[in-house]
């Protein structure tokens, strides 16, 4: 990061490596700044649905109100990462499709960091709460248009859209975190 003539001066010269490298990174911090986020509002048994490489369910597991989190991703490369990387007494990951899969023990909690916008079922998470009698629920989701440019974003979300798939729920919690993501707190309705 250098100057093309070498003297000092109040601009900044990145190249294109530089400058996507940055990007890079400021992505990664954001991702794992929601999971240290949600961490504090986890409890009981968390299910961490698109858990990827398994970091943000391993700092879920650092909560102490937490007893156990489990992961899991359809992706079997991933969840062998995570398994290896981020496995403890507290953490266990499995590879399954949301749209079947059964837990193996109950869950007091869904936590879905930045998930629904990539399944093609809008429905997948509520129904995977619905056949797994999960009661409380936190999602979040891109607060602005991102399916113009991020390719893997099938869906645009508002929270009237949440409400309507979690039809089931009532939202207690609402918020927008930096212009960036919304976060939904969701109860079963009884």
């Amino acid at each position: 990061m250098s100057s093309p003539n070498q003297k000092a001066d109040q601009h900044i010269y990145l190249n294109r490596s530089e400058l996507l490298e940055i990007e890079k990174k400021i992505r990664i911090q954001r991702h794992v700044e929601r999971y240290a986020l949600l961490r504090q509002f986890a409890k009981g048994v968390v299910c961490d649905v698109a858990c990827g490489c398994g970091y943000g369910s391993y700092l879920l597991s650092t909560n102490p109100d937490v007893s156990a989190v489990i992961g899991v991703d359809i992706n079997s490369d991933i969840i062998n990462f995570a398994t290896k990387e981020y496995s403890s007494e507290k953490v266990s990951f499995y590879e399954a499709d949301i749209s079947q899969w059964q837990v193996p023990e109950p869950v007091d909690m869904l936590i879905s960091v930045e998930t629904i916008e990539h399944i093609s079922d809008k429905y997948a998470l509520s129904k995977f709460c619905d056949r797994n009698s999960i009661n409380n629920v936190i999602l979040t989701y891109p607060s602005k248009k991102t399916t113009h440019y991020n390719p893997y974003h099938l869906y645009d979300f508002k929270l009237q859209n949440i409400l309507d798939i979690f039809s089931s729920f009532t939202c207690y919690r609402h918020f927008n975190w930096e212009y960036e993501f919304d976060v939904v707190f969701l109860i079963r309705n009884h």
